[in-house]
């Protein structure tokens, strides 16, 4: 009971996030351009995990401009006027097809200080222009929190790591946006031994809790099935379980 509390509350907190740091990211109006290394990458200041580096498959692609290199910029804001970038977004800047055709800057990845400390505390990463993944620091202590994935520009799935070990003791899959299955790694040997299964109810659109199924062998399978309605103590040998989308 106590992680599924646990869990339920960090969920919240990484969807409200998510749909906090949604918008459209149309491009730069007058970005400022970060200089590369020898390596063609940089490394942005403050915390930053977005990386200023053009994609290989967008620099293998050609261009229609001989003179043409593709670049990235980035656009920065201090919303308390306190000296520190609170607000960084990277885009890439395209060449112009093949056919000759101009392309629009593409967002590659979007970051923000939540707490105004000067360091950045949540991390979101787009693949052609639409979220891929996003990292979260929720104690604002550098050490990443929960990683949100994202399928379609709609959450997934999300890990966490509870006691910032590194580790990803907790996944939670998800279905337009609720709670579809949970598996924890309780034992902490980087598998997971409990596995709760929800359903959602068709008038609150809510997640209820049907069973929970344990891994007593640990050996990756569910050996025993308890429904949400029997005690604890009950149960019986778990049938196969149905995959939650996004699932292997």
């Amino acid at each position: 009971m106590r992680h599924r509390l646990r869990m339920m509350v960090g969920l919240g907190a990484v969807l409200a996030i998510a749909l906090r740091c949604g918008g459209s990211d149309t491009g730069p109006a007058s970005p400022a351009s970060g200089g590369d290394d020898e390596e063609g990458r940089t490394f942005l200041p403050e915390g930053s995990r977005c990386q200023e580096v053009v994609p290989p498959a967008v620099q293998q692609a050609g261009s229609a401009d001989p003179n043409c290199t593709p670049s990235v910029e980035s656009v920065e804001a201090d919303l308390n006027q306190d000296g520190h970038m609170d607000i960084r977004r990277v885009y890439l800047l395209p060449c112009p097809t093949m056919l000759g055709e101009d392309v629009r800057p593409e967002i590659m990845c979007r970051e923000a200080d939540l707490n105004y400390d000067g360091r950045k505390d949540i991390f979101r990463h787009f693949r052609a222009g639409e979220a891929a993944y996003e990292e979260q620091d929720w104690n604002f202590d550098g050490v990443i929190d929960a990683v949100l994935h994202f399928a379609g520009g709609n959450p997934l799935s999300v890990e966490f790591d509870h006691n910032g070990d590194g580790r990803f003791e907790m996944q939670v899959l998800l279905q337009e946006g609720n709670v579809r299955r949970v598996k924890v790694d309780a034992v902490g040997d980087d598998h997971y031994d409990i596995y709760e299964t929800y359903e959602i109810e068709t008038e609150t659109g809510e997640s209820q809790l049907i069973s929970i199924g344990y891994d007593l062998q640990g050996d990756g399978t569910m050996d025993r099935l308890v429904s949400a309605s029997e005690p604890e103590g009950s149960g019986e040998a778990a049938p196969p379980a149905t995959p939650a989308p996004g699932e292997e």
